[in-house]
């Protein structure tokens, strides 16, 4: 069997093909991005940027050569109804020809205990996982050759441990380990011509043991190791194998770069070189944890400039040095969600460094309780959770009782972003009030702002509910619509409506004119948040899809504007308020996605003339629409989440169709998430199909109508895994809004990011990028909707000073445009790092500063976000 999986390998790696790059048409002269970058003392006409550039990483059987369908009556392309999909986050998808052994290399295990033959696991070498009965997912690579999970036992528990490969051609090995370290256990194929293992063991001693989960080792250093992803399952004593529950962290980090997982309270060495400018660390923690990262350049003479930044899990920024001095940089972290975040050491120049981590678990402040603590030298803060609902009028007090020295306390305000609220700062007491502007946990910082000095506290909470009956609340009901107004003055508007039980509610609120950026807040009969949405499949209106009531009574629902009362957004709405599954429209060519699990999966179609539908951008030309987009951003789950593409039209545009459903972020679970797809041309069902995409992989196939509408299959599914340039040019535009300054990076794997914004025909709108950090040399280029670059709408340099970008532009029409982030010579550029990149509008004349009408960043809650005094809306 072996032999023959490898003769299949070995013929795959025969053909291939590439993803047609989407080039941008550049009102600029005829430059290619192929072209060697112009050295940056010489004037250069604008480059064309490209949307797709680089070649996916495939994880399974190259696709073969397209062929297209022979016209038919019909069509008899249809794959099976559950095709094997393979997953592998592996770059290489082929073994050698000695990267697997035969099943007769490792006997099956007894009960014998047989003498150690590796070295016992370690704490310092490698971390061990929990794990319990029930089964977990795992990945095996170059990067990570093995994973260590620890479990305990009574004398006398029968044990099954079972590693079965489920992508890539990892050949799995499983050793046990008693309590002593002593390898008792080692299997690799559980029956001949198998790659699984299994160890079955009657276990007399009691304790912990450890599992390791590796791969069958080459003998030769020719031969490439296997690599894949693997199902561990682990039952004791009969016990029913029911679902281990996705805590991400009994898993391992699932990071597409290599890392090293640091433990709190440890000092790490690393050295920072030009064959190695950054070193990657993990770190996991629970959902209010104040992650805080030290970096120091070590060494007498060292010329290293230390840099931080810290990311999620999908590989978004969350936090980049704050502190930083001569040799140090510190970057703080209020980890928003249970999970692992990935810290990336970086610097200017070279030289080694030590990295100390630490991780504060917040305490929790109770209404109407208190909290004492002491103020030391070497640790001047304390954070504590505070779990508020909207409308709360908090008081948070402070005061020192014994102290050594002039101890200075203040209070901040944080919501789990990390982004200040309020702040109150005292002599020896210190009082902070606000008016909370939404249901949910805050992070409260207790510091003292001598440094140098020491003192004990008490910290206490008070809170004021809101009081529902001072609100004005306009009675609502299903499959009606009504109509308000969000003014300067009227920051908000509720609503109310009796719900049952598994209801299957949708909620739209659709901006009617003016300037508002509607916002959706679904709250329980005791205000407690249960769901909301800024924006719906990349339009500025809030939608709420499917979402399903879990218990009887009242619920309330507010309609206001981004940014609550502090926004300035105005205009009237439509709210409407529907039960029962959203009907789907049908058209000559439809595309559908459904699956069961929290996951943001989003459907992406790309047109026959090269258009793509999504989320971010929601129709075309070509009458392709969105309809639906679920779970939008991990923050508007749904209970049934559905996506939905259809293209309207007496007869569908006849070529190429290429369906993706991309897997962009897990919303807290690593595991692979179930869909099925289906795509319908006329009445006919072209692809229908299940299958498996893990966070960060995308299934893609493709079909083909031709004149008289007949069409098939012309790219079988395939799982690839996108690189970071597709992520950007491909995965959707980062929205901006007026007002608003966004951080991101350019990076040797990733040259350009998109931005998408809504302007009006007039505006002078002012763009700015601006390094942050590395060498970067900035540049901007501004965009119609459709990618093309408009007539002198772009900057390099926004003076002889400066490598930062700037560019002033008046919009020529009301509409979507798109900001291109990148770097001088675009493709062919060398330079890196951080940036921001800032939208604003000018007011007045023309060297005016740019005016913020939409504001971004955090909320402030020193006025109060709701009033009884809220203006009723109209209409129902």
């Amino acid at each position: 069997m072996r032999k023959q999986l490898l003769a299949i390998s070995l013929l795959c790696l025969l053909f291939g093909a590439l993803l047609t790059a989407r080039p941008i048409v550049s009102a600029a002269p005829d430059v290619t991005a192929d072209v060697p970058a112009v050295t940056p003392d010489l004037p250069s006409p604008a480059p064309v940027i490209t949307r797709t550039l680089i070649q996916p990483t495939i994880a399974e059987t190259v696709k073969p050569t397209l062929i297209p369908p022979t016209p038919s009556a019909s069509p008899t392309l249809t794959p099976s109804a559950s095709p094997t999909i393979t997953l592998s986050p592996t770059a290489s998808p082929s073994p050698t020809a000695s990267s697997t052994p035969t099943a007769s290399t490792t006997p099956t295990p007894s009960n014998t205990p047989t003498p150690s033959l590796t070295p016992p696991p370690s704490a310092t070498s490698q971390p061990v996982f929990p794990l319990r009965p029930g089964t977990i997912e795992g990945n095996i690579n170059d990067a990570f050759p093995s994973v260590r999970y620890r479990f305990d036992v009574a004398a006398g528990d029968s044990i099954t441990i079972r590693m079965e490969p489920t992508s890539g051609d990892l050949d799995p090995v499983l050793n046990l380990y008693a309590p002593n370290d002593q390898l008792i256990g080692r299997n690799d194929d559980e029956t001949a011509g198998s790659r699984t293992s299994r160890i079955s063991f009657t276990l007399n001693q009691p304790g912990q043991y450890v599992v390791e989960a590796t791969r069958f080792t080459p003998e030769t250093a020719a031969a490439r190791a296997t690599a894949g992803t693997f199902r561990l399952t682990l039952t004791i004593s009969g016990t029913v194998i029911e679902a281990t529950p996705s805590d991400p962290l009994n898993g391992f980090p699932q990071f597409s770069v290599p890392f090293t997982v640091l433990s709190p309270g440890t000092l790490t060495a690393g050295v920072l070189s030009p064959e190695q400018p950054l070193v990657n660390y993990a770190v996991g923690a629970r959902q209010g944890d104040l992650i805080r990262v030290i970096m120091t350049a070590t060494g007498a003479n060292s010329a290293l400039t230390p840099r931080l930044r810290i990311l999620g899990g999908a590989g978004e920024l969350l936090s980049r040095d704050g502190q930083t001095s001569s040799g140090e940089t510190v970057a703080f972290l209020t980890a928003p969600e249970s999970g692992w975040y990935l810290i990336e050491s970086s610097g200017e120049g070279a030289g080694s460094y030590d990295v100390f981590l630490t991780v504060l678990a917040a305490s929790t402040l109770e209404v109407g309780g208190e909290s004492t603590g002491t103020f030391e030298p070497a640790a001047p803060s304390q954070s504590y959770l505070l779990d508020g609902r909207i409308g709360d009028q908090v008081v948070i007090t402070l005061f020192t009782t014994q102290t050594e020295g002039a101890v200075t306390p203040r209070i901040t305000l944080r919501d789990l972003s990390g982004a200040e609220l309020a702040v109150a700062t005292g002599s020896r007491l210190v009082s902070l009030r606000g008016t909370l502007p939404r249901t949910g946990l805050y992070l409260v910082e207790a510091d003292n702002t001598t440094a140098a000095t020491r003192g004990s506290y008490t910290i206490r909470l008070s809170s004021v509910p809101l009081d529902l009956t001072t609100l004005s609340v306009i009675g609502a009901a299903y499959n009606k619509d009504f109509e308000g107004v969000i003014t300067g003055e009227t920051g908000g508007q509720f609503y109310s409506f009796n719900g049952v039980t598994d209801d299957l509610i949708t909620i739209a609120m659709t901006g009617l004119n003016g300037t508002l950026d509607p916002y959706l807040i679904l709250m329980d009969s005791d205000l407690n948040e249960l769901v909301a949405n800024d924006n719906a499949a990349g339009r500025r209106d809030a939608r709420i899809v499917q979402f399903r009531l879990p218990k009887d009574g009242r619920y309330y629902l507010l309609t206001t504007r981004t940014g609550l009362l502090e926004g300035t957004t105005e205009g009237s709405y439509i709210l409407s308020l529907s039960a029962g599954q959203i009907s789907l429209e049908q058209g000559v060519v439809s595309m559908t996605v459904r699956w069961t699990s929290a996951a943001d999966l989003n459907l992406f179609v790309r047109d026959p003339n090269g258009r793509i539908i999504s989320y971010s951008r929601p129709s075309a030309p070509s009458g392709g629409e969105l309809q639906i987009d679920s779970n939008t951003g991990c923050q508007t789950p749904s209970a049934e989440p559905v996506e939905h593409i259809f293209f309207t039209g007496e007869a569908p545009l006849s070529g190429d169709y290429e369906v993706w459903v991309w897997n962009q972020a897990g919303c807290g679970t690593v595991t692979p998430t179930d869909f099925s797809l289906a795509v319908r041309v006329g009445e006919s069902n072209v692809v229908e199909t299940t299958g498996l995409v893990l966070p960060n992989e995308r299934y893609q196939t493709a079909i083909r109508v031709i004149g008289n509408g007949e069409s098939g299959i012309i790219e079988p599914g395939t799982i690839t895994r996108p690189t970071a340039q597709q992520l950007a040019s491909e995965g959707g535009d980062v929205f901006i809004r007026y007002g608003e300054s966004l951080t991101n990076a350019i990076t040797p794997e990733r040259y350009a990011v998109f931005y998408r914004f809504v302007g009006n025909a007039g505006d002078r709108v002012v763009i700015r990028m601006e390094r942050q950090s590395g060498n970067l040399d900035a540049y901007v280029a501004l965009r119609d909707a459709n990618d093309n670059n408009l007539v002198d709408g772009v900057n390099d340099d926004a003076d002889e000073t400066t490598r930062d970008a700037r560019l002033e532009y008046t919009l020529p029409e009301s509409g979507e445009y798109v900001i291109a982030a990148t770097r001088f010579g675009v493709r062919e550029g060398v330079t890196t790092g951080d940036y921001r990149l800032s939208l604003g509008i000018l007011s007045g004349s023309d060297d005016a500063d740019p005016q913020v009408l939409v504001p971004g960043g955090a909320q402030g809650i020193t006025a109060p976000v709701i009033s009884a005094t809220l203006a009723p809306a109209g209409g129902g």
